[in-house]
């Protein structure tokens, strides 16, 4: 693996908005705040956001006023935790030659270092966390709907 794929890539997007707003009293976005605020679509990130809460990443609330917040503190909750929900994480390394190619002789020309970028991206997503979207200053609010308000 090197990298993570686009649903990898959706769901940082959808949790990162509960991370910018950890810090706001009893805050709660459902799938529809959280797609508007990241361009996403709201059946995408209703089954996102269901999966994260099956791991234990975010809880939600049911009814009016409620919505997913984060089930940890951002500091806590590493970008690898969320990618291995979505994708297959891999410490080894797939040659690009094919199945089998590197390690039944030669190694490709490529081998070494797509496996050191590899380990490399697996150490950034797990010393990574959540915490770095509540460092940033974040517009929730789209347009003037009232829903996104900056203190709403």
């Amino acid at each position: 693996m090197f990298g993570y794929g686009k649903m990898a890539n959706y769901a940082i997007a959808s949790v990162s908005f509960l991370a910018a707003n950890f810090d706001k009293k009893d805050f709660r976005a459902n799938a529809a705040r959280i797609a508007k605020a990241r361009t996403l679509s709201k059946p995408l990130v209703g089954k996102i956001m269901s999966q994260m809460s099956t791991a234990g990443l975010v809880n939600g609330t049911p009814g009016p006023g409620g919505g997913f917040f984060l089930a940890r503190d951002p500091k806590d909750i590493p970008l690898i935790e969320i990618v291995k929900l979505f994708e297959k994480v891999e410490e080894g390394l797939s040659c690009p030659f094919g199945p089998d190619w590197c390690g039944t002789g030669d190694y490709c020309p490529l081998h070494f270092e797509l496996a050191e970028k590899n380990d490399e991206m697996i150490d950034w997503l797990t010393r990574t966390t959540l915490d770095v979207f509540t460092q940033h200053s974040v517009k929730p609010d789209r347009g003037t709907d009232p829903e996104f308000a900056p203190n709403g």
